[in-house]
């Protein structure tokens, strides 16, 4: 038998049917985006107002004022309204007095209805339809953790039935699920069913992303690996611009959600439009179906034939498969810790990839909150992490795996930290800052892809893969909590976020440098 990559290599180019097929595949990462992202606008802060309790069960909204001091209504006892600053916490409790006494009371009364603003930047989000505000406001971050845990374990479960099922099928499959579990959020009437379909759609949508990266990557020759992926990066972030733009027309959350998951179904129509892997078809054994797939990419491309394009069932290809088999059943997560320095590299990559990941969605789902204009901010996030996954490879081969991540990642966190220093009134440097410290972290997200795959040795590379994006997951998964810490100060999530980023930079330097280094073949290689 002779290998698909040097079939594909032989065609001298990407044929027509691999474009049509390499398009297609890219576009699952522009849905991906926008969902993984939504949460910054259908979660957004609504204007509200404490709804004040009247005697004989009447009802009115008061707002809050600079100075404490008595309101005094028909029919309305008397109610204290703080504070002296007007800000979200001032409308979450109000004093309270029966008598019109002009001198405050010592206790505070927890509001329990609000009135929110349907005219303010967003007309309704979850926030306002759910009331999560105030004691409740922790939901709204708690919401996305959860999410991102459906994504972790939908990436495993996927991927194993991609293994079995095949690329197409699981991209299919996750597509519709997905779709349909990520449409049915737009009508939940609780918060609980919010949180459920949320994170179960996020268990499917996510892996048809990671399905048609893989097969992308499959169907063309290994010289086109990296531009492939760069691109699929690139696609993945213009989700969060063009998210960003229906944002911006459409400010009523549940028919934001609808725009953005019907697309998602429409992937389903995939199982039809693409060829399945021939790679996976090879592995199991079904020569016929990838000689034809095979066939197609060479006459798509002009040719009538390549000095070897025949795939069969040879006693030569069940020799080149079935090692692949046994040294796949024989290693496992435990030889990525089992050696001494091959424990240490694997610790120091996890943290990084778990770094990446938790500082990546922590700066985009807090773009929002920087101030100024949201809808500018989430697309800037977007737009600035397209020229960094094309800009981090040439410098990896100019300079370096090993000082690049660690400059990718320092820079990320140097930026993060200054926003601490930086006066809320100037908004354009903590703008800045932030958009600096997400370019550079999507530069270190790619580097860190290419470092692994290089740094761990063939028997064990694709458990090392898995492993190291269980830990990205863990990150996305502590983000939202770490946001959370904006309460304290609104810096401080920022300033965790650059302090991790740093430390993952002067963990960098002590990984080996892999430049012009050879792929170590066999676990005593790469000890």
């Amino acid at each position: 038998m002779v290998e698909f990559d040097k079939i594909v290599e032989e065609m001298d180019g990407l044929s027509k049917k691999q474009w049509v097929q390499l398009i297609l595949l890219m576009l699952p990462a522009v849905f991906v985006g926008s969902q993984m992202g939504a949460m910054v606008f259908i979660g957004a802060d609504v204007e509200y107002t404490c709804q004040m309790p009247l005697k004989d069960n009447l009802s009115s909204n008061i707002s809050c004022n600079s100075t404490s001091k008595p309101r005094e209504t028909a029919n309305i006892i008397t109610l204290w309204y703080n504070t002296e600053d007007v800000s979200a916490a001032a409308n979450c409790s109000y004093w309270w007095s029966d008598n019109n006494s002009t001198t405050p009371p010592n206790t505070t009364v927890k509001c329990t209805a609000w009135e929110f603003n349907s005219s303010s930047t967003f007309s309704s989000s979850v926030v306002s339809d759910f009331s999560l505000v105030c004691r409740e406001k922790y939901k709204i971050k708690l919401s996305q953790a959860v999410f991102m845990f459906g994504v972790t374990v939908g990436c495993a479960v996927w991927g194993q039935i991609s293994d079995r099922y095949g690329r197409k099928t699981s991209i299919a499959a996750s597509a519709a699920t997905g779709g349909l579990l990520a449409l049915a959020v737009s009508f939940t009437q609780s918060y609980l069913m919010f949180v459920i379909l949320r994170s179960l759609s996020g268990f499917c949508f996510f892996s048809m992303f990671t399905c048609s990266f893989v097969l992308a990557t499959e169907i063309v020759a290994p010289k086109y690996r990296v531009r492939v992926s760069q691109t699929e990066q690139a696609f993945f972030a213009s989700g969060f611009c063009i998210l960003a733009l229906y944002g911006y027309f459409v400010r009523e959350w549940r028919m934001l959600q609808i725009i953005i998951s019907i697309p998602v179904i429409g992937t389903s129509a995939y199982y039809w439009l693409v060829c399945e892997s021939p790679r996976w078809l090879l592995s199991c054994e079904r020569f016929a179906e990838a000689n034809v797939i095979v066939t197609k990419f060479i006459t798509s491309l002009g040719l009538r034939d390549t000095p070897n394009n025949n795939v069969t069932n040879s006693p030569e290809n069940k020799d080149r498969i079935a090692p692949r088999n046994v040294h796949d059943l024989h290693h496992g997560p435990m030889d990525l810790i089992r050696t001494p320095n091959m424990r240490k590299k694997s610790l120091m990559l996890f943290y990084c990839w778990l770094v990446c990941s938790c500082v990546y969605y922590g700066l985009t789902l807090n773009s929002a909150d920087l101030g100024g204009d949201p809808f500018i901010n989430l697309f800037l996030s977007g737009l600035v992490e397209i020229p960094a996954v094309f800009i981090c490879i040439p410098l990896l081969d100019r300079w370096g795996r090993r000082p690049s991540l660690a400059l990718f990642l320092v820079l990320s966190g140097i930026s993060c930290v200054t926003m601490l220093f930086v006066p809320k009134k100037l908004l354009w440097l903590n703008i800045t800052l932030s958009m600096v410290g997400k370019f550079s972290i999507a530069a270190a997200f790619g580097t860190v892809y290419i470092y692994a795959a290089e740094l761990y040795p063939t028997p064990i590379r694709n458990v090392g893969i898995g492993v190291c994006s269980s830990f990205a997951r863990i990150g996305g998964i502590m983000s939202p909590f770490i946001a959370m810490l904006d309460v304290i100060a609104k810096p401080l999530p920022y300033v965790v976020f650059g302090l991790m980023s740093i430390f993952g930079g002067v963990l960098a330097l002590f990984l080996p440098e892999v430049l012009g280094i050879r792929l170590p073949e066999t676990l005593k290689e790469g000890e």
